[in-house]
């Protein structure tokens, strides 16, 4: 039977406060022994007994040499104080007390169930997420400096080698943590927002009494004449002349890469000047009430966006797809029933009610995407904005997906407004349509010629030997009952092209990480030029193996677009002169000449991208692994990354959602579906088969 947490804490309180007050024995030593006998005996506790042993036998070295009067005894002149010593080890013995008990707490009570109690228990919701945001950064770091460590090894850098080795990956491995979260923090804190976290119940009956009702001829939201100015600026940066959208319409918005896009979006939820700092003027309002009346929070109920990133969209207080899914519902002081409700809707309406139990941290891009959908649906609100909040989905799944989501905000009431790259695939589905073009909102006619996409005639390449071999290859992912990959046998040939489709969560970034030996498959093996490739060392294995993650932040490490992209040269006896022509020559290639100067983060998402990828053609590895290459890409950076691919001599495996891209530019498919690998050919006019 589980024990409260409360009651929990209230056993350890009266634990450390009898380690406080009793005299030191023959109390301390049994308060010491029990915690110290109960971690050493329960199943999983080892890391916790090694982490106070560490600590505490660290702490008493210490105390001994200095209160202890071992090394006053050793230095001339030094004398011991009597009674110093037995001082200093009741001392240690009442931190052990503490130390130990409060791992042992911690054992017992889950940090998932701990979080819980603290943010829905008696105390106030705020000062709940004060005590709980330690836990909470905590495993953010943890699953940070993961996602990091395997980038670091993806690039060459020896995370496990010898001393020297790690001092010298320090720098990016804390520069990119702490980067990272500072990056995120904004996001973050627009995410608790739109989870409605902290809203008092008077502020939403306020709000909810002060908005017009909902109606088929309400105007749900209405900009005129609406521009924002970045701080200090004279120049607007967005101007919007006209824009509005009623209960149940679709608003298609496209832009290109650094279009305003996200911008509008969050203009549109009440993020200025609080999550993006400028001025907002002129007419915006939802609802009947100007935009700048009230903060993303107090909006929140009534409008929700979901992010371009799924991960940033997430709460950082929850830890299941359920728990996420109901924990704005539950910030909204709704009963438990209509909470259930809610949350089971919203997993049905995206397709995910089987991935309820799933930890966050362990679901796929397109999976993470329904599932930050999910949420917003689940908050039922007026006006739903979703920023790409489809590209990381298989193409063929999103017309469905779409579709009835469509059905919902009609039912509902609720006004969509897409903000899309490419908006084709989305205009059936629209009432009112729009482009960004130069910083300014324009509106389009409903019918527009949208061009066929270009299958341009792919030039013959030569092949050669297999240079990437995948025998009886399986993997399962620790407490798994199922395997995810099974028995795959694969080749690669030395310059060839193919694409690794499939649906989303089958298993496709899995098997490429495995590929570059960031993953130990669980059976059989994968070779490289005849070689182990989980055998090779890091640097060697860079060497060969260029990989492109999903999302680029992961793997960009230094402050300046110059530092990154030389950062891949670090290990090359090359001339001075030879780096700088490859720095040139792979800046040019990805469009970044004369963003040298810029740091990485400060970039669009497509020049991030391309940072990443010219960190990787620098080096002309033997095979790249490329992981959703396009999906950040408007029309004009997909054509300069076709053609950067165009000129790569190295064999390609990657993933793509896209037909069109695999169409024009991979022979070969290997389709992942189930766990097993299927084989097949995309055809091109004049092009190989």
């Amino acid at each position: 039977m589980e024990v409260s947490p409360a009651l929990s804490f209230g056993l350890w309180l009266i634990w450390v406060g009898g380690a406080l007050v009793l005299p030191p024995f023959p109390f301390l030593p049994v308060l010491c022994a029990v915690p110290l006998l109960t971690l050493a005996v329960w199943p999983g506790a080892r890391r916790r007994l090694e982490a106070v042993l560490w600590m505490m036998g660290s702490l008493g070295l210490g105390l001994w040499l200095v209160h202890g009067g071992a090394l006053s005894a050793w230095l001339p002149g030094g004398t011991s104080v009597p009674g110093r010593g037995a001082w200093a080890f009741s001392l240690w013995m009442r931190i052990f007390v503490v130390v130990s008990s409060g791992q042992l707490w911690l054992e017992a009570v889950t940090v998932p169930r701990l979080v819980e109690s603290l943010l829905f228990g008696p105390i106030p919701v705020r000062f709940g997420y004060l005590i709980a945001s330690p836990l909470l950064l905590a495993e953010q770091i943890k699953l940070r400096w993961e996602q990091i460590r395997e980038a670091q090894l993806a690039r060459g850098i020896a995370v496990n080698g010898s001393f020297p080795e790690r001092v010298a990956s320090l720098h990016a491995l804390l520069f990119p943590l702490v980067m990272g979260l500072l990056n995120d923090l904004s996001s973050r804190s627009a995410a608790l927002d739109m989870k409605a976290f902290g809203l008092r119940p008077a502020e939403l009956h306020k709000d909810g009494d002060n908005l017009s009702p909902v109606s088929e001829t309400a105007e749900v939201v209405a900009l005129e004449g609406a521009t924002f100015l970045p701080p200090g600026a004279e120049t607007p940066l967005l101007e919007i002349p006209s824009f509005s959208s009623r209960a149940g319409d679709w608003a298609l918005v496209v832009g290109g890469n650094g279009s305003g896009k996200s911008m509008l979006g969050t203009i549109l939820t009440g993020g200025v000047d609080e999550h993006r700092p400028g001025t907002l003027r002129g007419d915006a309002r939802v609802l009947g009430s100007p935009i700048s009346s009230r903060t993303s929070l107090r909006w929140s109920p009534f409008i929700q966006l979901v992010q371009q990133t799924p991960s940033l969209c997430f709460s950082g207080c929850a830890f299941t797809v359920e728990e996420e899914v109901a924990f704005g519902p539950r910030n909204l002081g709704l009963p438990n029933r209509e909470v259930r409700e809610r949350t089971e809707e919203a997993l049905h309406l995206l397709c995910i009610s089987h991935l309820k139990g799933s930890a966050l941290p362990h679901l796929s891009g397109g999976e993470a995407q329904r599932v930050a959908l999910a949420c917003a649906v689940a908050m039922r609100p007026r006006l739903l904005v979703l920023d790409e909040a489809f590209s990381r989905l298989q193409a063929e799944a999103v017309p469905a997906l779409v579709e009835r989501l469509r059905d919902w905000s009609r039912r509902c009431g609720v006004a969509v407004v897409l903000l899309e790259r490419n908006g084709a695939p989305f205009r059936p589905y629209c009432t009112s349509f729009f482009r960004l073009c130069g910083g300014c909102l324009l509106s389009e006619p409903a019918q527009v010629e949208v061009p066929a996409p270009t299958v341009a005639e792919r030039p013959r390449r030569e092949v050669g030997p297999p240079l990437l071999r995948i025998e009886g290859l399986e993997f399962c992912w620790p407490g798994a009952t199922e395997p995810l990959l099974r028995g795959l046998d694969e080749a690669l040939l030395s310059g060839e092209r193919v694409a690794l489709m499939g649906p989303n969560g089958v298993g496709k970034s899995t098997l490429l990480r495995i590929c570059a030996g960031l993953l130990l498959p669980t059976g059989g093996e994968v070779r490289l030029g005849g070689e182990p490739v989980g055998g090779l060392g890091a640097v060697k294995r860079s060497e060969r193996v260029g990989f492109l993650f999903q999302d680029p932040e992961r793997q960009l490490f230094h402050s300046t677009v110059r530092d990154e992209v030389l950062f891949s040269l670090r290990n090359t006896a090359l001339p001075r002169e030879e780096r700088e022509r490859r720095l040139s020559a792979s800046l040019d290639e990805t469009g970044l000449t004369g963003k040298e100067g810029c740091h990485p983060l400060d970039l669009n998402s497509a020049e991030r991208r391309m940072v990443a990828l010219a960190s990787l053609g620098i080096r002309e590895p033997d095979l790249l692994l490329l992981d959703e290459p396009t999906r950040e890409l408007d029309a004009g950076w997909l054509a300069r990354f076709e053609r950067w691919l165009a000129n790569r001599r190295a064999a390609v495996l990657a993933i793509s959602h896209d037909p069109a891209f695999v169409s024009r530019t991979f022979p070969r498919v290997w389709r992942l579906r189930e766990g097993r690998l299927g084989n097949s050919f995309s055809r091109a006019p004049g092009g190989d088969t």
